[in-house]
C-alpha cells in the first residue's frame, strides 16, 4: 500500500522541529542576558565598595567616602544609602586594622531597579534571587 505523494513529502518538517526547539533557545537567551546583567552589577558595586575603602583607608572623612561610593557605583546607589554600612578608620591613636565599606543586597533600602537585577526571573523555572553582601576593604594608613 504506497502513500500518496503529497503525504511523503517533508516541506515543513523543518519548521516544526523549529517550534519545538525556539522556546528553549529563547528561555536560555533571556537566561544569559539576566544573569549577565546581574553579574555586571554586582561586579559594579564591588568596585565601587573597593573604591570607597581605599579612601576611608587614607582617613577621608565620610562625607567624600559617600561621595565616592555613589560616583564609582555609576549612578546605581547613592553612597547615604542606607543598605551602605561604613566602618572608617578612626583618626584617635589606636586606628582600627581597615577600612571596610559593605552593600547588603537584601536591604529593604537597596532602590528597587537593584532588587529586580538581583532577582533572576527566567519562563518556567523559579525565580532565582542573588542573596550577597559585597564589601570592599583596606588596611588603614596612618
Amino acid at each position: 500500500m504506497n502513500m500518496p505523494d503529497r503525504l511523503r513529502r517533508q516541506d515543513g518538517a523543518a519548521a516544526v522541529e523549529f517550534a519545538l526547539i525556539v522556546g528553549v533557545l529563547v528561555m536560555l537567551l533571556f537566561g544569559m542576558l539576566q544573569f549577565g546583567l546581574a553579574f555586571f552589577e554586582l561586579q559594579n558595586l564591588r568596585s565601587a565598595t573597593r573604591e570607597g575603602a581605599r579612601l576611608a583607608a587614607v582617613g577621608a572623612p565620610l562625607s567624600d567616602v559617600q561621595a565616592k561610593v555613589g560616583a564609582a557605583s555609576l549612578g546605581t546607589i547613592p553612597g547615604t544609602n542606607a543598605a551602605i554600612t561604613y566602618s572608617l578608620c578612626p583618626t584617635d591613636p589606636a586606628p582600627a586594622d581597615s577600612a571596610r565599606i559593605s552593600i547588603n543586597l537584601q536591604n529593604a533600602a537597596l532602590p528597587g531597579r537593584l532588587k529586580d537585577i538581583f532577582s533572576v526571573d527566567i519562563p518556567f523555572i523559579p525565580t532565582i534571587q542573588i542573596n550577597a553582601t559585597v564589601y570592599g576593604e583596606f588596611r588603614c594608613e596612618s
